[in-house]
């Protein structure tokens, strides 16, 4: 084959697959393109299999007796809802707070179970609480519309944590504020509550176990937006309750322990927003729950157990 035979096929050999390439091309159809790869199936949360590990570790030692967590459980310790919404309730805190409360507070009042949980059930509860980012006063979210509001005062919040108390916003799109003063306990006096009176837009107040009296409630009446309120086991009397009737917003009122009468809780009936309340072991009597609820028939009044005497024998 002589060299101009040799490009002549050649060049007839090109024009032949130039030819097949279109006609597979028209085949395929305009603007058709290969088929896309299925996408790989979401992966879970990172955490997510801890923090369910965490819930059945918190079921099965008996958290729910004392703690509640969006309306249920007990209400002799402090609701859990929202305690990972508080900047300071890390995993470890939580984790080590399970552990051994009186490492944080030296008057707790919480048993400690370093005996009981320990090594990865210990990281799994402290993951489980720090997930729960929700507000106890209404069952999972704040009833208050999302609020950016002026910034925390560097020096109020220095004189709470100070005191061994927290304060930060109640999630992250929203600086409503949850203040907790539980676990400063007997460092918390009625003086060092005027520390609250010109914070803006709280939300979320626990007093729980502190020694605080009636003098000091009267330094917080301007915290009109409180949803929330825990008083358990602190010195409040009757004389307390027409400042709690002011806050018109709660939903959540915890008066556990505390020394509080049917002519006490009467003076309550302005609450018309409240959902939750909790008289176990004061001096309420059911006669006056009786009466609340016919004029706030909405609220769920806990009593606590009711506990009944064995007849005598024969």
């Amino acid at each position: 084959m002589t060299p101009t035979t040799r490009l002549a096929a050649t060049a007839a050999a090109a024009a032949l697959v130039f030819q097949s390439c279109l006609i597979v091309a028209a085949m395929a159809g305009p603007g058709k393109k290969p088929p896309a790869k299925k996408a790989a199936p979401a992966a879970a949360k990172p955490g997510a299999a801890l923090i369910a590990a965490g819930k059945k570790v918190y079921d099965a030692r008996g958290c729910a007796t004392c703690h509640a967590i969006n309306g249920k459980g007990g209400s002799a310790a402090p609701d859990l809802t929202a305690t990972g919404a508080v900047p300071a309730h890390t995993v470890a805190w939580l984790s080590a707070q399970v552990a051994n409360p009186k490492a944080h507070n030296p008057d707790s009042t919480m048993p400690g179970f370093a005996s009981s949980i320990q090594g990865k059930d210990l990281t799994e509860i402290g993951t489980f609480l720090a997930s729960l980012k929700g507000a106890a006063a209404t069952g999972g979210a704040s009833t208050a519309p999302a609020h950016k509001g002026a910034p925390l005062d560097p020096a109020a919040v220095a004189k709470i944590e100070k005191m061994g108390g927290m304060i930060g916003p109640i999630a992250q799109n929203d600086d409503h504020l949850d203040v907790n003063l539980h676990l400063a306990g007997a460092s918390v006096s009625d003086a060092s509550l005027a520390i609250l009176t010109p914070l803006k837009g709280v939300v979320r107040l626990d007093l729980g176990t502190t020694p605080i009296t009636d003098a000091g409630l009267q330094r917080i009446k301007g915290l009109k937006e409180l949803q929330e309120l825990h008083l358990e086991n602190t010195k409040i009397t009757d004389a307390s309750m027409p400042v709690v009737a002011g806050f018109k917003s709660l939903t959540y009122l915890n008066l556990y322990g505390d020394a509080v009468t049917d002519a006490g809780i009467q003076q309550l009936t302005p609450l018309t927003n409240l959902k939750h309340l909790y008289v176990w072991q004061t001096k309420v009597t059911p006669d006056g729950v009786a009466k609340l609820k016919a004029a706030l028939p909405q609220v769920d009044i806990v009593m606590g157990w009711d506990v009944t005497a064995p007849a005598p024998k024969k």
